[in-house]
């Protein structure tokens, strides 16, 4: 089992929020990406914040993974809102997107081989307190992990 907690500010960009429509030399529109948008910077960053944590050797074979992203309170939040500490965010950015942002740069730093080891996922995104990026990675080795809590 691996478990870190990085104290950051999570990036809200992600790689789709990257993607645009251009215009084509023959004035045919297309989906690319520039090369210095926002999602690029988004993924630099969180590489360089994950490089800290990479693994002896990559995790073989399935995989569970938690994650907690926990954006810092927004100022406008009301105080009784913070009054727990913690409050589960339902706004931009969708979690399936910082999913893929977040295990392309883990695949490329090494943490498993491919992400399709990845065989349970739970997945939190949260207003807190504490502002950061909490990963626990859990080899699944019998078939009682596979099923339901």
């Amino acid at each position: 089992m691996q478990a870190f907690h990085i104290k950051c500010n999570p990036p809200k960009s992600t790689a789709q929020s990257g993607s645009q429509i251009l215009m084509g030399k023959g004035g045919k529109r297309f989906i690319g990406r520039k090369k210095n948008s926002k999602a690029e910077g988004a993924k630099h960053d969180l590489m360089l914040l994950l490089s800290e944590n990479v693994p002896d050797k990559p995790h073989e074979g399935p995989v569970r993974v938690l994650i907690v992203w926990a954006y810092p309170w927004r100022k406008s939040e009301p105080k009784k809102n913070r009054v727990h500490g913690v409050k589960y965010c339902d706004t931009r950015p969708d979690i399936d997107n910082l999913c893929k942002m977040l295990f392309d740069s883990m695949t490329r730093l090494a943490f498993w081989n491919d992400d399709s080891q990845i065989a349970s996922l739970d997945f939190k995104k949260i207003w807190s307190d504490e502002a950061g990026i909490s990963i626990k990675i859990i080899p699944i080795e019998e078939i009682s992990q596979c099923l339901p809590e």
